[in-house]
């Protein structure tokens, strides 16, 4: 019943306004707000419900099912039981209404995948973090506020560091810096610059030189979710392209009457079925308290990947026309494109999987890779 409810509320709602958002380069608070007034963004659901709504929305438009996941799911805010109830509720609940946004400061430009180098530090002053540092490739970098990763002590390893909330407005945060991104541009990436910022220590968010263990939960669930955002728009692309395949004529014969169409097709949807398994099995695990770090990075290196691919093989199936703007696949090919470079490159993932096979003396010294993608 869920399913049929979002499903309605895209294809109705969101779907007729998808090139605005994308060429605008226009947050869609409009269908956030909406979807908050229907009562469909229950912060309490399931994972594998909220699953089904990133599907169906992206489905329709992969730039507003990002968003609206994120009014579901008020990020580690809960773990802020220091912070005073004038801070912390209005930010909660603006989240949950979509009238504010909170953006996880993770990756930094120079050390993404190397958490253990990261820069950005917080050090004790009196009774406040004295924080500076650089961080890149955040999503909403015109958030209301950050949860920024921060150095908390001299040790370089991933247990030096720590969450910490900084308001958008505090002094010495800069402006952010929004990056010219290929695709999901009705979501703001970029850099924010912390120049001695001041916090209250009780800004911290879960226990002070945890944070590896916090952002690294995020990730292993939010690789599932990435998994079906962009299941959504392929799946759309296959059934865009049998409705076109079955009308488009060619000597004398529907298209899909000939095997290099519906053979395509038909692995295109079996891959599809086995990525959308894989990610429902996930999110299943963290509704379970199961550990899912293999399979939060299998959905995050494979997904995207076949996802593309079939995106971009409905594209040419539909000849030249496929190739302008009128159609929707160029800008899936896009969207979906930069979600194989954000929360870890295939080649991270990969590595995950591979040390879970080959034991913990595992050092994977040929692997190269590269910078995490933003949160």
């Amino acid at each position: 019943m869920f399913r049929q409810q979002v499903r309605r509320f895209a294809r109705e709602e969101v779907a007729p306004r998808r090139q605005e958002w994308d060429r605008a380069r226009k947050y869609p608070w409009e269908l956030v707000r909406r979807f908050v007034e229907l009562g469909l963004a229950d912060p309490d659901m399931s994972h594998v419900t909220r699953g089904i709504l990133v599907e169906e929305i992206a489905y329709a438009d992969f730039n507003t099912a990002f968003p609206i996941m994120r009014a579901t799911l008020p990020y580690a805010l809960d773990q802020l039981p220091g912070v005073p109830d004038h801070v912390r509720l209005p930010l909660v609940e603006g989240l949950r209404q979509g009238t504010k946004l909170t953006g996880l400061c993770f990756t930094e430009p120079e050390a993404g995948t190397d958490m253990a180098n990261f820069r950005t530090v917080a050090v004790k002053e009196e009774e406040c973090w004295l924080i500076n540092g650089c961080k890149n490739s955040i999503s909403w970098a015109n958030a209301d506020a950050y949860i920024v990763t921060c150095r908390t002590s001299h040790h370089k390893s991933v247990w030096s560091l720590t969450n910490i909330l900084i308001p958008a407005d505090a002094p010495g945060v800069s402006p952010p810096h929004v990056w010219d991104d290929v695709g999901t541009r009705a979501t703001p990436r970029g850099m924010v610059h912390f120049d001695n910022v001041r916090v209250p220590l009780n800004y911290t968010v879960g226990q002070e030189g945890r944070g590896y263990e916090l952002v690294a939960d995020l990730f292993d669930t939010n690789r599932a979710y990435i998994g079906l955002w962009c299941v959504g728009p392929a799946q759309a692309s296959v059934d865009e392209a049998c409705e076109h395949a079955k009308k488009r004529q060619s000597l004398g014969h529907p298209i899909s009457s000939y095997q290099g169409i519906s053979f395509a097709l038909a692995e295109a949807q079996t891959l599809l079925g086995a990525a959308r398994l894989l990610c429902y099995k996930t999110l299943w695990m963290a509704d379970k308290g199961q550990r899912h770090s293999v399979e939060g990075a299998m959905c995050k290196w494979w997904v995207p990947d076949i996802a593309f691919n079939i995106a971009h093989r409905c594209l040419l199936m539909h000849g030249h026309y496929g190739y302008t703007r009128d159609l929707p696949f160029e800008q899936r090919m896009r969207d979906i494109l930069g979600w194989q470079i954000g929360d870890g490159t295939a080649e991270v993932s990969k590595l995950i999987i591979a040390r879970s096979m080959m034991g913990k003396d595992f050092t994977g010294l040929g692997c190269r890779a590269g910078g995490a993608g933003g949160g």
